[in-house]
């Protein structure tokens, strides 16, 4: 992605105008690269390096910085301009780098592969499955990632535990672990006396130079392992309608069982996501765009750029309650340009993944108005009234009956909709 911030003229900015402010360094921490465009000559070189750093691997969003009087400035004609030359987006791994890698996967179930970036594309999981296959090594998907083709018809690839205490024993029986597009497996928050990576110290980590190639890799290591076997696929299997009060089984349920083939989910289902992704891996065949960094409130806005990016397919956010507060405004986008997505808002009345994290690192309990600040019910969110004011269909589930029935509706309306799936009691507490 490339993205072009309009600044002040460079002569206007000496008068320290109301709106001046240090734009590069406030886009630096998110941008591969920012780049200051202050003069019309240098459009086409400074737009050339901009395209060019944005698709070389490790691909990534940049910035330009254009002052306004290069828009008013008479500018050069195309025929003047030198042409673009677009730099390839990836290297490729030299044969002594696939050697060891092979190595390491021939070492058999001492060996975890983990796969993350255009790894977990429908080739990228076809090929490591393959490789798992021939060599015995077991393959995981990494934790977060911002898009896994997935489902029934493609290799199901196991992902790792957010949870450090789930993470460290499924990791501690590897002594190799081997990363493709990947980086090294480590908790998301710091505990005491605990460290910070996942793997045993003395596991050996083998991993690739971001700029090369992971699907060049796989289909290299694929080569040099002779893992000419087909990939497995995952056969299309229905989950059983669940009855009774709404809980995150039965949503994944109705998901597994009405989700169109090559949809999109956009997930933020955060404590609701338990049972996810058992329930998806027979699903139809899709891709799941997850959050990559702990980003608050991604899926709707997320979801809104996958539509309009994909007019064609049906885009699915699961949405916690607190994080949604955040980017509801995407709604107003989605009613605008009359996008199909379904916004699933997972109402428990908490930022309930607040609660597991106090828990898990040994925080005794709040005091009510500590615990407060993690309550959603004072006052309670109207979803339904704030979905309509903008311009977006609402409808309200509280059992399990009463969201498949939501969900099929809101799959057939081809507009955006809005469900609030209002959890059960204890899923509340």
């Amino acid at each position: 992605m490339i993205v072009v911030v309009g600044e002040h003229a460079r002569e206007h900015l000496s008068f320290d105008t109301p709106l001046n402010s240090d734009l590069p360094s406030l886009a630096r921490y998110a941008a591969k690269k920012v780049f200051d465009l202050r003069l019309t000559s240098e459009i086409a070189s400074t737009v050339d390096e901009a395209v060019s750093e944005a698709i070389t691997a490790p691909a990534g969003p940049v910035v330009i910085v254009a002052n306004v009087d290069v828009m008013w400035s008479p500018a050069m004609k195309a025929s003047e301009a030198d042409p673009p030359c677009i730099e390839s987006d990836a290297s490729t791994a030299s044969m002594d780098q696939i050697g060891a890698l092979a190595e390491a996967v021939r070492k058999g179930s001492s060996t975890a592969l983990i796969i993350g970036g255009t790894g977990l594309s429908s080739k990228g999981v076809e090929l490591a499955d393959r490789i798992g296959r021939a060599t015995g090594c077991k393959v995981f998907c990494e934790t977060f990632n911002a898009a896994h083709d997935r489902g029934a018809g493609r290799p199901y690839l196991e992902r790792l535990p957010y949870f450090r205490e789930h993470a460290v024993p499924k990791l501690a029986a590897f002594d190799t672990v081997v990363l493709l597009g990947s980086r090294p497996p480590v908790a998301f928050f710091a505990s005491p006396d605990e460290p910070s990576p996942l793997t045993r110290p003395d596991t050996d980590i083998l991993a690739l130079d971001e700029r090369t190639s992971t699907i060049g890799a796989l289909a290299a290591l694929a080569g040099a392992v002779e893992a000419t076997a087909a990939a497995r696929a995952e056969p299309r299997v229905r989950v059983d309608p669940i009855s009774g009060r709404l809980n995150a089984k039965a949503i994944w349920a109705a998901m597994n069982r009405q989700l169109p083939q090559d949809a999109i989910i956009s997930d933020e289902s955060g404590v609701t996501s338990i049972g996810a992704d058992e329930a998806m891996r027979n699903a139809a065949s899709h891709t799941w765009m997850n959050i990559t960094g702990g980003s608050i409130g991604q899926a709707i806005p997320v979801a809104t750029g996958a539509a309009l990016a994909r007019r064609n397919a049906v885009v699915v956010a699961m949405q916690g309650d607190g994080g949604a507060m955040y980017t509801i405004q995407s709604l107003w986008t989605q009613a605008r340009e009359q996008l199909h997505v379904v916004n699933v808002i997972l109402r428990n009345d908490r930022y309930a993944i607040l609660d597991h994290e106090v828990k898990r690192h040994g925080i005794p309990p709040m005091s009510p108005k500590g615990a407060r600040m993690f309550d959603l019910t004072e006052p309670a969110i109207d979803w339904a009234a704030l979905a309509g004011s903008l311009g977006v269909k609402a409808m309200v589930a509280e059992t399990a009956e009463e969201f498949e029935s939501c969900l099929s509706g809101a799959l057939a309306v081809g507009r955006p909709v809005l469900i609030e799936a209002r959890l059960n009691a204890k899923e509340r507490a």
